[in-house]
């Protein structure tokens, strides 16, 4: 495995970027923890957890944001977390779901920066491929669909890199059968990240520190390859590794390489027209309720 990329300094970073080039920058998190109790959707088992991690992803930003070095941060967790943030108006007919995703620090397309942490399932098979997420409030979609709600990045949406921790939502199957570059974003999405699990992904007490370790160690760069190296876990038993994959969609493979490689959260590389995508994983990978990952 490639070494782990070393934190940057806080202090060191706000000297080294120019205040111009942050300009309306913003990090949204979304924790859905809770399900089953009143006004909340039903089907996923509670895990407390992720509302940490959401905190914990979001703290770099917070503590940029007092040294004037980040505009702003929001926190969605539970019955806050509405599939209508999650819908663009282009797609909401398919889903006759409402359409909310550039709502005023709420909606996921009204961020360039986004963290989810919830359960998440994926359909491979026929012609339907997509990867789901599930919602904490009731009174809207309860999961919400790459294919059926989410377009990120067009018609004056900001969303540049997506941060998934939820299994099975960045599929390797939905991806290579016209799946996530196609769903997610148009020829000119801002769009460019969207980093995810293939097959299942644990959540212990160490995701909670690792969560923390990558949003600090991705400020600058290694978006991408951090997401591998922090999450990647080869468990001996047969489908029970985590499979993180790191999808990026750009105009070509050198552009969507170095974004990959050098781009971070405050330094998001401009991969051009979104006309193609690679998804970058660890070869072998044996996960839950996903294929072996090819080398």
């Amino acid at each position: 495995m490639r070494p782990l990329h070393l934190f940057l300094p806080l202090v060191g970073l706000a000297l080294g970027l120019p205040r111009s080039a942050l300009a309306l920058d913003e990090a949204q998190v979304y924790g859905i923890a809770n399900f089953g109790s009143a006004g909340e959707c039903t089907g996923g088992k509670t895990h407390l957890r992720h509302t940490v991690t959401a905190a914990n992803f979001l703290e770099p930003f917070q503590d940029m944001t007092v040294l004037g070095q980040w505009d702003e941060t929001s926190t969605m967790d539970n019955l806050d977390a509405r599939g209508s943030y999650f819908t663009d108006s282009t797609k909401a007919t398919s889903c006759a779901c409402t359409a909310d995703d550039q709502s005023l620090d709420t909606g996921v397309d009204e961020a360039d920066v986004i963290f989810v942490h919830t359960h998440g399932g994926h359909t491979a098979s026929g012609n339907v491929y997509y990867s789901n997420l599930a919602m904490g409030n009731a009174s809207y979609d309860c999961s919400v669909r790459t294919d059926n709600n989410m377009k990120f990045g067009v018609d004056g949406g900001d969303l540049e890199i997506a941060v998934v921790k939820a299994c099975q939502s960045g599929d390797y199957d939905v991806w290579a059968n016209q799946g996530y570059r196609q769903q997610l974003t148009e020829s000119g999405s801002t769009m460019s990240m969207w980093n995810a699990f293939h097959g299942n992904s644990s959540c212990t007490s160490a995701t909670e520190a690792e969560v923390s370790a990558y949003a600090w160690s991705s400020l600058s760069d290694g978006a991408g390859d951090n997401w591998l190296d922090l999450f990647y876990d080869d468990d001996a038993g047969v489908d029970s590794d985590d499979c993180p994959t790191s999808i990026v969609m750009g105009s070509s493979s050198s552009l969507r390489s170095t974004m990959y490689t050098y781009g971070g959260f405050m330094d998001r590389i401009d991969t051009g027209s979104k006309t193609g995508s690679t998804i970058h994983y660890i070869g072998g990978c044996d996960p839950a309720n996903g294929i072996v990952l090819p080398n």
